[in-house]
């Protein structure tokens, strides 16, 4: 089977409210994120998608990535899923996500009509209570977790 790299992001703002878009194809509520394009890392690819998609700029949070003047390293994610996805253009295929947790540093929630149809920040208590992918509302309430861990 295809399979396609794609990076998304888990942000929070500082009421402990979580980014959610609804995505237009799939009637769901999910974090943003999207294709990693050519040249691009996974963590850019992240925070490139939540700009796009909502107007909002936010940095990846987590331990730092191992440094050395011989390498560039990228900022780890909090978790790489794989799963399936029905496209009417490309087919089935799958996806293997490289989910970061981030945080809001600015910008002002645009919705990007063509992908979306909504964004909103969404308090995590409330999340299971959104249609959303499955895993969706686990992935949030551990980030959560990590984001209390690191304040």
């Amino acid at each position: 089977m295809i399979r396609h790299f794609t990076s998304s992001a888990i942000v929070f703002n500082n009421e402990n409210r979580v980014l959610l878009v609804h995505h237009n194809k799939i009637d769901l509520w999910l974090y943003p994120g999207g294709h990693i394009d050519p040249n691009e890392d996974p963590a850019e690819a992240a925070l490139r998608e939540v700009h796009e998609e909502t107007g909002i700029i936010a940095d990846v949070l987590g331990p730092p990535p191992f440094r050395h003047p011989a390498v560039r390293s990228i900022p780890n994610p909090f978790a790489i899923i794989e799963m399936d996805i029905e496209d009417r253009k490309v087919g089935p295929h799958r996806h293997i996500d490289f989910v970061y947790v981030c945080q809001a540093t600015g910008g002002n929630l645009i919705v990007q009509v063509e992908e979306i149809g909504g964004a909103k920040w969404v308090p995590v208590e409330n999340v299971a209570a959104l249609r959303t992918p499955a895993e969706l509302p686990a992935l949030i309430t551990e980030a959560a977790r990590l984001i209390r861990q690191l304040a």
